[in-house]
């Protein structure tokens, strides 16, 4: 099935925080696009907020004709949504994670794939500049050869968003997709972009605050890569308890080390010659580049007919590796990541 171009009409699922984001970068990069909004409360739309049509189900989203979808809602709800659209002939934008599990994800694929629907997912810290630069600097090799690595993010769940009470939010809870693991799956993303296929896990994951959650909010985890005949292990901690707001990644090499800061957007050396950290690389991007890059990608993509730079195979092996995690920490063993399981 091919769309009509140009892109004329888009559906976001969902006017939460993200959805409201994409709105609005919507509004900026194709001010013209008829938006269609699917919120299955029943609200009216201001149309200030630049929404033209306000819909309660997909069977009246589908009478506009969607070109293209951009799904927002909570992750367990995702592949549910994005199956009939895809069997309509809609490209699916869909917000990290694919999915809260790997159930109906391959079929989701398949359909979409059937129909030549393009199909992203996403993963918006990929376009950040300073952490393009950190993983060219790497792959360039600029440091020689990698002997470690460690990842870390964390912010504390009460200040992420304040102005929503965080007990009723998508993080909080185990049935809508919440947890450390899959709210903070882009460090699992970036690292198998840099390093490649993450091939076994060893994860403890655990509730260790008095936040009014049902989810993890700490995970500790060993990842490990092969690189060539060599072993390359990273060190991951992802949680929601922390005060300081924190997102780096250093890389330990035979010449140096490389720090990427996603906060400030920031890379930075430290070379056995100096004996110091030096300042290699800084952006101003605001909080909507990231975004507005991700959606102009796919959008062109559309209408070139290319393939996404986040695709929704790589968005699958990224759960496959959390289900991993979990069944590690279970268990308390390590466990090989199996690319090839349903």
């Amino acid at each position: 099935m091919t769309k009509k171009l140009p892109l004329q009409t888009v559906l976001i699922v969902g006017l939460g925080n993200i959805g409201k984001r994409h709105l609005g970068n919507i509004r900026r990069i194709r001010p013209k696009m008829t938006i269609v909004a699917l919120r299955h409360k029943n609200s009216k739309a201001d149309r200030t907020s630049g929404v033209n049509f306000v819909v309660n189900s997909i069977k009246d989203a589908l009478v506009y004709n969607p070109d293209l979808a951009i799904i927002t809602n909570p992750s367990s709800l995702h592949v549910s949504t994005a199956l009939p659209l895809a069997g309509a002939g809609v490209h699916l934008f869909i917000e990290k994670p694919i999915s809260s599990s790997i159930k109906d994800v391959k079929k989701l694929l398949s359909l979409a794939k059937k129909n030549n629907c393009k199909l992203m997912v996403g993963y918006n810290l990929r376009f950040s500049e300073s952490l393009k630069f950190f993983r060219k600097e790497i792959l360039n090799q600029n440091i020689g050869k990698i002997l470690s690595i460690r990842s870390e993010v964390g912010q504390n769940l009460k200040s992420w968003r304040p102005k929503n009470k965080y007990v009723e939010g998508v993080s909080a809870k185990k049935e809508l997709g919440g947890g450390v693991l899959l709210e903070l799956s882009h460090e699992f993303d970036y690292l198998s972009w840099i390093f490649g296929p993450i091939n076994w896990v060893s994860g403890y994951i655990t509730k260790q605050s008095n936040l009014e959650i049902n989810v993890e909010d700490i995970a500790h985890c060993l990842l490990g890569f092969k690189d060539k005949n060599q072993d390359i292990v990273a060190n991951v901690s992802l949680d929601f308890i922390r005060q300081d707001n924190i997102r780096q990644c250093t890389v330990v090499g035979e010449f140096g080390s490389l720090r990427w800061n996603g906060i400030k957007n920031s890379v930075e050396l430290y070379s056995k010659n100096q004996s110091k950290w030096s300042l290699l690389f800084q952006d101003q991007e605001n909080k909507d580049f990231t975004y507005q890059q991700e959606l102009s990608h796919f959008l062109e993509c559309i209408l070139k007919d290319k393939m996404p730079l986040i695709s929704g195979e790589s968005a699958l092996d990224t759960l496959k590796v959390i289900e991993c995690i979990r069944q590690s920490s279970s268990e308390e063993k390590r466990f090989q990541v199996n690319y090839e399981e349903n």
